[in-house]
């Protein structure tokens, strides 16, 4: 048998140029698919420890509880980066906690005409995907691999454009959750892209709390505890946030993700692209302080009668604590795992771990909510 040796600047000479050569989407897509290509090769654990830079990274300071789900540390792969479900084992193995799949709809969905992820700046997309998918079955099917394999995944569920608001509850939500519910460890009900007309008022009292009961009795038909969040704008009035933050505390379910992208016009309008649909996430400083200040919000008016879920410019360990130190009890990555590369999770947990030590923090969960009051 041929025995292929792997040079750790292989990535560096060979596959960066090739990636430089794509659009952002399909370099976005052709990462995804070399980790689900690395999964099923020969010397997989090899082929990992080159990408990660070495051994993947624990340290039991790092744990965290996320409704009730154990997450050897904070960092959760966000929704979009793998839409599929299919490279999620290689994802946890670069050092993450949990990865979170979706957006996950009923019906397959072509999703917005491209270009719809465009690049503002180094780690600043603007995205307009449209929750572009293969539907439900076929990201069953591809994580049936998963099944017994104890990795935590997260399902985050969207909406078919065609779906009407009444129609929401039943046809978009309840069908995943009832297709999903044995291989989920958690859902997220996502009402807030902005890349589906009218999606977005989904997030309104009424509306959500009827995808939130529709959701809970799926669960319960199925005879599965899975915990639900609800994931939300950053672009919302904080007397909205309030609202969502009821219906989920009257509700009883897990928590919120705070937040998703922004269609702020005064953040496009820094690029140059005030009236272009779609919504800015990354290395925005603006976007990421309206993240973190809902989250603020959200820990102030609830503390820890829910869990939240913190996103929004997440890209090493200072933006991870600010996240953390606002209420966020785990936060997710997406844009800086593209911007960064393999060895981001790693570096992150390993300098979350000396800033503990210097400040002499016995676990991360004792600095949530720390900079709320």
């Amino acid at each position: 048998m041929l025995r292929v040796v792997y040079h750790e600047d292989m990535l560096e000479k060979f596959v960066g140029p090739l990636l430089g050569k794509l659009d952002a989407e399909a370099e976005h897509v052709a990462i995804r698919e070399f980790l689900h290509a690395l999964e099923h090769s020969a010397d997989p654990d090899a082929l990992l420890q080159i990408l990660r830079g070495g051994e993947r990274f624990s340290d039991p300071r790092l744990a965290v509880n996320v409704a009730g789900i154990r997450l050897d540390n904070p960092l959760i792969v966000g929704p979009g980066f793998d839409k599929i479900g299919v490279a999620e084992h290689a994802l946890f193995e670069l050092g993450f906690g949990a990865i979170e799949v979706g957006s996950v709809m009923t019906r397959p969905q072509a999703g917005n005409p491209r270009p719809r992820h465009i690049t503002l700046a180094p780690g600043v997309p603007l995205n307009r995907y449209g929750f572009n998918g293969p539907g439900v079955e076929v990201v069953a099917q591809n994580l049936a691999t998963y099944d017994g394999s104890g990795l935590p995944l997260g399902i985050n569920i969207g909406r078919n454009k065609d779906v009407t608001d009444d129609n929401a509850p039943q046809e978009a939500y309840v069908p995943v959750v009832r297709r999903l519910c044995r291989q989920a460890r958690y859902f997220v009900i996502n009402v807030s892209s902005p890349n589906t007309p009218g999606h977005r008022a989904l997030q309104a009292k009424g509306p959500l709390a009827a995808i939130v009961r529709a959701s809970q009795d799926a669960l319960k038909d199925e005879g599965v505890e899975v915990p639900l969040f609800v994931k939300i704008a950053p672009d919302m009035t904080m007397e909205a946030v309030d609202d969502v933050i009821e219906v989920v505390l009257e509700s009883g379910i897990a928590g919120i993700v705070a937040t998703n992208t922004t269609v702020n016009a005064d953040i496009k309008a820094k690029y140059g692209i005030r009236e272009e649909m779609g919504g800015v996430s990354g290395d925005d400083a603006d976007f990421r302080k309206m993240s973190t200040d809902i989250i603020k919000r959200i820990y102030k008016q609830a503390g820890k009668k829910l869990t939240i879920l913190g996103a929004g410019g997440v890209k090493d360990a200072a933006t991870a604590l600010e996240k953390i130190r606002a209420g966020a009890s785990a936060v997710q990555i997406v844009a800086a795992l593209d911007e960064e590369g393999p060895t981001l999770p790693g570096r992150i947990n390993r300098d979350l771990v000396a800033y503990m030590e210097k400040e002499g923090i016995k676990n991360i969960s004792d600095l949530v909510g720390v900079d709320a009051a």
